[in-house]
């Protein structure tokens, strides 16, 4: 393993926030027990299906390629976030989306009574970001920013775990170990080591896919003009006004994360397939985020947002 460049004031979260999320004693949560009551095929083939559904068209070449830390850096915040929302245009967003999931068949029918026949629930139950090593601090947000210094300062990135906007509860080097060919969404993804981080926290190893759509991508769709977005718009609702967004998992170790052993290697498989933490670009409007809402259950987007 490649070791991680030191970051000036890289220290755990202040000992409130350390304490809440390595709590051994913490009761079970919510997210556990509903997992309990989900058939974990149907689950996981339901999460793949959906997320394909709104990737890029070259996203699989895209996902091939070697780290670029320039597509990770600035600020992201919590798919949760969005799901929690109680701002007016994003309640319209998921009530129009819940309506148009029970009026069509869909992959999603699948899961629904499990949730009470809520997709909002079950996108809170598989993008939730607490977990069974992290029971009392969601992830509200990431700030990520290039490696200064160090053997390998292009290989990895310095993210700064925030469970509120002015609460960090870690910040540390991330250097990528190595690749597993069938991660999240079934796609090749980026294992890092934080060797920094203390013995037995829960954000020692982070996997993740690559950003999609890229910066590069992302700017070209904005070049696009209204005509064209508007000619698109239905038909492309899965691909095109997405904020760039990724999936991620975190944990203390490889070994809870992954199946196969530490001689696996790109073989190994995710431990928790149905598991979907995601973050989005922090630098999008709250237009932006209404509109990957509604493209991720393939309504037409808004141009604007509605009145209120």
């Amino acid at each position: 393993m490649t070791e991680s460049a030191a970051i000036p004031g890289n220290t755990p979260a202040p000992t409130r926030a350390t304490a809440d999320v390595t709590s051994p004693s913490a009761a079970p949560s919510a997210s556990d027990i509903s997992e309990s009551r989900v058939k974990p095929g149907v689950a996981a083939n339901v999460l793949e299906s959906a997320a394909s559904t709104h990737e890029p068209a070259n996203s699989a070449a895209s996902s091939k390629s070697p780290l670029n830390p320039a597509e990770w850096t600035g600020d992201w915040i919590s798919f949760e976030q969005l799901i929690n929302s109680r701002e007016p245009a994003l309640e319209r967003a998921w009530t129009e989306s819940e309506a148009a999931m029970r009026a069509h068949r869909s992959a999603f029918t699948l899961m629904l009574p499990f949730f009470g026949g809520s997709i909002r629930r079950f996108w809170r139950w598989a993008c939730r970001t607490t977990c069974r090593e992290n029971r009392h601090a969601p992830i509200a947000g990431w700030h990520i920013e290039p490696l200064e210094y160090g053997e390998n300062a292009g290989n990895g990135f310095a993210l700064e775990w925030r469970s509120g906007e002015n609460t960090v509860i870690g910040r540390y080097a991330y250097q990528l170990d190595h690749m597993i060919d069938r991660g999240l969404e079934g796609k090749p993804c980026y294992v890092f080591h934080a060797d920094s981080a203390p013995e037995g926290s829960p954000f020692r190893v982070l996997i993740a896919m690559d950003p999609m759509p890229s910066r590069a991508e992302q700017a070209v769709l904005d070049e696009r003009t209204e005509h064209t977005k508007q000619a698109d718009q239905v038909e492309q609702a899965g691909h095109e006004g997405l904020l760039s967004h990724l999936h991620f998992q975190y944990g203390s170790s490889e070994a809870a994360l992954l199946r196969g052993g530490p001689n696996a290697g790109a073989a190994a498989k995710l431990r928790h397939r149905m598991w979907y933490p995601t973050m989005c670009a922090g630098d999008g409007d709250l237009l932006a985020q209404c509109n990957v809402v509604r493209a991720l259950h393939k309504l037409p987007l808004w141009e604007r947002l509605p009145e209120q």
